[in-house]
């Protein structure tokens, strides 16, 4: 693959890197995740950069869909606030490209343009196992009742429910505004990703338009459709698990050249240097793997297996490179005062983002046809 970027997306990566070296110095997002808290002005004055309009069409306010350049977005965001890099993530690769695949045009009209402009944030739920979420159309209302336990503080859910009665198979995707009456958000204070405003979500008796179901009440999640859903979500946690892995292993690497023992830099010791020199090769394997999809996915060809594979890469890397940057920093590694504990706490968090492991190796091997 060719690892050239193009000119507007150098222009992407400038513009983040200069964005993140003004508004994101490493002393304040390591006080936003001590405080569980992420300042709305920051989110704000990143919006100003107009980097949502990736995410959508021209036709509905935005520059054009753009995977690869957005997902360099999020894997430079997350170098330093992978909070900030997840919250862009989920609204240009998974809500308004299931708006805009799905969506009816009055939903696309409504929703599209508000996501292009960061002007909402968008949280797509659904149950994990032993969870439930269902739904009944009466009168021409959609009532869901039941809960999902990991949910991103959002304006808008897009919440994937079962109607009553029917096959637990066929789902269907509702849009469901924050301060629908009876939406239940319990926040859960997290190991990793604080400040990304994670809560438990219950459903009792929510009452939102039949209109709000995502296509119109007719049109579920079909196969194809939530193939696609879910490689989308493995291409966010691609670029997302690279660039904590590569923020981590640059923190190691830094202090690895600074730190002297015995009258040279402990980088020069082969079991620190070894370390280091692996973490570069799966982090550059990673982040090629995740551009490889992107652009699959660009250019409309099937790109599920190899987002599916990024993923996997990617998330091993970022955990493996938290562990071994607490590792090389050492004892400083483990006290709150420096960095390294956040980074391996994030790249653990990642797990919970991999439960679904198994349908991941899953899209893997059915596209070897095993």
């Amino acid at each position: 693959m060719d690892e050239q970027l193009s000119r507007e997306h150098k222009m992407v990566l400038d513009a983040v890197r200069y964005w993140q070296k003004k508004k994101c110095p490493r002393t304040d997002v390591m006080a936003w995740d001590e405080n569980g808290e992420y300042p709305a002005d920051i989110l704000e004055s990143f919006k100003e950069l107009d980097f949502w309009a990736m995410g959508v069409d021209e036709e509905y306010g935005g520059t054009g869909r753009d995977l690869t350049g957005a997902g360099l977005v999020v894997e430079t965001l997350a170098q330093m606030d992978p909070v900030l890099a997840a919250t862009y993530g989920g609204d240009v690769f998974l809500a308004a490209s299931e708006i805009a695949e799905a969506g009816t045009d009055d939903q696309k009209k409504e929703w599209l343009p508000k996501i292009a402009q960061g002007s909402i944030r968008t949280a797509r739920v659904f149950p994990r196992e032993g969870e439930s979420m269902e739904f009944i159309v009466k009168d021409s209302t959609c009532i869901l009742k039941g809960r999902a336990s990991q949910a991103a503080s959002a304006d808008l859910f897009i919440i994937e429910a079962v109607e009553a009665g029917q096959a637990p198979e066929i789902r269907h995707s509702i849009l469901v505004p924050a301060e629908s009456q009876g939406l239940i958000l319990t926040p859960s204070d997290m190991l990793g990703f604080r400040g990304a405003g994670t809560a438990g979500l219950e459903c009792d008796g929510v009452k939102v338009p039949a209109s709000s179901m995502l296509g119109g009440p007719d049109r579920g999640i079909t196969a194809k459709r939530n193939k696609q859903l879910r490689g989308l979500g493995d291409l966010a946690l691609a670029f997302l698990a690279t660039g904590i892995a590569r923020g981590a292993m640059g923190y190691a690497l830094d202090h690895a050249k600074s730190r002297v023992q015995f009258n040279q830099p402990i980088g020069n010791f082969p079991a620190i240097s070894e370390k280091l020199v692996t973490l570069s090769m799966q982090v550059r394997a990673a982040g090629l793997m995740a551009r490889s999809a992107a652009a699959l996915a660009h250019k409309g060809k099937s790109f599920e297996s190899q987002a599916a594979q990024a993923a996997l890469m990617a998330s091993g890397a970022a955990q493996q490179a938290g562990l071994d940057g607490i590792q090389i920093t050492g004892g400083y590694g483990y006290t709150l005062e420096y960095d390294a504990q956040r980074y391996m706490r994030n790249a653990m968090h990642l797990s919970c983002a991999m439960s679904d492991t198994a349908r991941i190796r899953e899209t893997i091997s059915g596209s070897m046809g095993l």
